[in-house]
């Protein structure tokens, strides 16, 4: 049996996360938000101590996948619960990564919408975005 390990984030904004999530493969009927954190499950469906707000749930990460969830927390970050198995499988490093890169994009395009600004993207060869922000006077 896995465990689950705690991973500090500086996500902060959920709607930006939940995009990113979204972004990065998964369907927005995939990832559970909950007003009060709900427990996580382990591969055999086993109740775990951790809690998340935001989850997505062990089938749709994959065989033999645990839940992954994102707990708020009192300072308004949002940590992360990652078991073992899963970080070295679906949620392994480079999916962190462009889960941190798409969460920083969400975050940067609605600040610069709201400021009537154009944001566009594009996906380098080596994985990185770039990012263009069009309209200032």
């Amino acid at each position: 049996m896995s465990h689950f390990v705690e991973c500090q984030t500086e996500f902060r904004d959920p709607q930006a996360l939940i995009a990113a999530l979204v972004e990065c493969g998964f369907s927005e009927s995939q990832i559970e938000v909950h007003e009060k954190a709900v427990p996580l499950y382990g591969y055999q469906g086993d109740v775990r101590p951790q809690k998340a707000h935001i989850v997505i749930r062990r089938h749709h990460v994959g065989q033999a996948a645990n839940d992954v969830g994102w707990e708020r927390q009192p300072d308004g970050t949002y940590r992360a619960w990652i078991s073992e198995y899963d970080g070295r499988h679906r949620f392994n490093e480079e999916m962190q990564n462009r889960i941190k890169q798409e969460y920083a994009y969400q975050v940067i395009a609605r600040q610069q919408r709201a400021r009537g600004r154009t944001v566009a993207r594009e996906r380098l060869p080596d994985g990185e975005i770039e990012v263009t922000v069009a309209g200032y006077r």
